[in-house]
Parts: structure tokens; sequence; C-alpha cells
């Protein structure tokens, strides 16, 4: 067999296996990322067999941005449903850089006033909320994240209704403090952001109650949060925009 007969071979192996077993590990971008690595195979002066089979790789490239393009449009109509703030537009802001640590660290979106951007919009993610722009220049913005020590939001544990404040701890961690003993909070509980307050939308999802302890002052209870966001993984955020704070 000849050494152009195996590459053949080894080529429509590689796109098969890339491009069907990818989704099921990367999701719809696996079939993406197939493509394009079976793509690279293929150069322009290879033989009509390989330039048939480029064309094919090329096709379902194209089939897979179309797939990843409806996803990400169900994803951002469910990401609105979050939200029961009325009047408000979003707006898809992509994360350039992080100014320190994965977890931390500010977001910086590529969208700024130019784009309708202001001080205060929240942002979010398809598992909830992301934090909020602190501030935003004509072309960017910075979004600090709820697991920022300078952030604390008004939330509400979806069976129980037990109020409290949410504060971050070491490792990127949330609490909810003050949270009254009475109210009988349980582990596993899904912790969404209350009407109180007025910064955030009501019925944004914050977490998930890992613990339940005594506060530090033994009037009132601490509850241990994991965020429902992986800030690790965020590349991009929805920010919203109320046509009352536009103006």
């Amino acid at each position: 067999m000849r050494n152009r007969d195996i590459r053949l071979i080894w080529n429509i192996a590689a796109a098969i296996v890339l491009l069907f077993v990818g989704p099921p590990l990367l999701g719809v971008g696996g079939s993406i990322l197939g493509a394009k690595f079976a793509s690279l195979f293929f150069s322009d002066d290879a033989s009509p067999e390989s330039g048939y089979l480029s064309l094919s790789v090329k096709l379902m490239l194209e089939n897979a941005e179309l797939r990843e393009m409806a996803a990400k449009s169900r994803l951002y109509r469910s990401m609105l449903n979050y939200t029961r703030m009325p009047d408000v537009t979003a707006l898809v802001g992509r994360v350039m850089y992080r100014s320190e640590g994965l977890v931390r660290g500010d977001l910086i979106v590529d969208r700024g006033s130019d784009h309708g951007v202001y001080p205060g919009a929240v942002c979010i993610t398809s598992r909830g909320l992301a934090g909020i722009v602190t501030s935003v220049d004509a072309t960017s913005s910075t979004v600090v994240p709820i697991t920022s020590p300078s952030i604390h939001v008004s939330c509400i544990t979806a069976t129980t209704g037990s109020l409290g404040i949410l504060g971050s701890q070491s490792g990127g961690r949330l609490r909810l403090e003050y949270v009254d003993s009475s109210s009988k909070p349980e582990t596993g509980e899904t912790v969404l952001t209350s009407r109180f307050g007025g910064v955030y939308p009501e019925g944004i999802v914050v977490g998930r109650v890992e613990s339940v302890s005594e506060g530090a002052r033994g009037l009132d209870l601490s509850l241990e949060v994991s965020p429902a966001v992986d800030f690790e993984r965020v590349n991009e955020v929805l920010i919203l925009l109320s046509e009352e704070n536009a103006q």
C-alpha cells in the first residue's frame, strides 16, 4: 500500500473519530474542534479523493458551527428566564481576560458604554449569577464576580424561604449570613437572589446550600453555599440592561 493511501486512511479515521467522539466529550464545541483538527490533515495539492474528503469535513464544520449558534440562542433564552426584571435587554459580553486569579479576579469583557453598558449592570451565565459591572469605558467593562469580598447579595433559599446576606470566603466559596434560625434551612436547597436590596433581579440562581452552622453571634445561622457558576470556565456573560438605568 502506498504512503498516500495510508495517509488517506488515517485522515478518514481521524475525521470520523474526532467529529463523532468530540460532541459527547466536549459538547457542541467538540464537533467544531474535531472538524478543525481533521481539516489540518488535508492540503490544497492533495489527491481528488482527499479533496472530496476535505470538502466533506468543511461542510461538517459549517454544520457544527450552525449547531453551536442554535445552541447559544437557546442558552441565552434560558439565561433570560432567570430574571423577572421588566423592560430588560440583554447583551452578550465575551471575557477578554481576568485581572487576577480564575475565581476572584475581575472579568474584563468586550462591551462598554458604546454598547449601552453602565456601572451596576448585573451579569449572569447559563448557570446563574456571575457578578456586577463596576466600571465602564467605551469598548470594555469590568465585571466583579460574586466571589469577590466586595460583593454582597440579598438572597433567599428556594424551599424554606430563608433570607440572608451572601458574601464570599476563602477559596471562592460563598456564605449566607444572618439567617433566622426559625426558618430551618436545609442542605441541598437552591439559593436565589431575593427581591430585597434593589440591585439584583429577583430569582437568579446563585448556588446551593452545602452546610448549615450556627452564626458568629450564636443567634442566627450561617450557610455555606457552593456557587452555581464555575468561574474558572466563564468565557461569556449576559449583561442585563434596564431601560430605566440606561437612560
